[in-house]
């Protein structure tokens, strides 16, 4: 199991501190973010990903605005094209989310749950910036210059079950680091999920408390603090267990608004994309 840093807790920023310098993996307890607004976005976003492709592909045209909702398809995304792997065309989808939303069209029945969900992701980086902070010795405002709403986002993504369409793929996606600050991650317990490499190269399972969060630092943060941002990956369900184990997962990548910033994680992000 992976380290837990719980929010609630006096000694949380010296866990998270030892978490980050030898793994760059935790799971954070005592969030507070409510588990029926956790159940409402899965549930919704999962109707989503049983429309029809046709449905689907109504918005999965090039967006305009950086941020603004997006569904890829099947095999849109190669993560081992950034350099850690195989650059294998994944079997997932998924259905990003994130500012400049006034005016845009959505799939029904989404906008709401994951505007309230995505408030609830920024209240919960807010923390751990604050807790990162202490972490390293500062005052808890010591990242807040880098940061506003409008620079994080929130990625919705369906690993179907293995059948004709993602048979045969070894992995649901490739081995990779995150490019950004941090990662929050909410997934279901289904076989397939989500490994981590240890320091002697072998792939861990991670597995959570339940009702925790999976967070990582990217390798935006790694290279400000000299922690760990380590390569994961997520596996393909083995043959016997193939059946019931579709698996979703709730993605917040919480990126700073600097302009040098985002320029290093669109530049890293492009390789993932550049090879659909």
């Amino acid at each position: 199991m992976i380290p837990v840093v719980d929010l609630r807790r006096a000694d949380a920023a010296a866990a998270l501190r030892e978490a980050c310098s030898e793994l760059g993996f935790f799971a954070v307890a005592g969030h507070g973010v409510d588990p029926a607004l956790v159940g409402e976005v899965a549930a919704r976003s999962r109707a989503f990903f049983d429309l029809t492709e046709a449905e689907k592909r109504r918005f999965a045209e090039p967006a305009t605005t950086p941020g603004v909702p997006v569904y890829r398809p099947l095999r849109s995304e190669r993560l081992g094209a950034t350099g850690h792997g195989e650059a294998a065309a994944e079997p997932k989808e998924s259905l990003d989310w994130g500012p400049s939303l006034d005016g845009v069209a959505w799939p029904p029945g989404l906008e709401v749950p994951y505007r309230r969900y995505l408030a609830e992701m920024h209240r919960l980086a807010r923390s751990l910036r604050g807790l990162i902070a202490r972490a390293l010795g500062h005052d808890d405002d010591w990242f807040e210059d880098r940061f506003d709403e409008e620079s994080s986002s929130l990625r919705v993504i369906n690993y179907p079950e293995p059948r004709a369409a993602t048979a045969g793929a070894p992995l649901r996606a490739g081995a990779h680091r995150d490019y950004g600050f941090l990662t929050l991650l909410r997934s279901d317990d289904a076989p397939g999920g989500l490994e981590i490499q240890a320091p002697s190269g072998e792939w861990l399972p991670v597995r959570p408390p339940r009702d925790a969060y999976v967070c990582n630092i990217g390798d935006l943060l790694a290279e400000w603090t000299g922690w760990a941002s380590t390569l994961h990956r997520v596996a393909a369900p083995p043959p016997d267990a193939a059946a019931g184990s579709r698996r979703q997962s709730l993605v917040f990548f919480h990126n700073p608004a600097d302009a040098e910033s985002r320029a290093y994680i669109l530049e890293k992000a492009a390789a993932a994309f550049g090879s659909g």
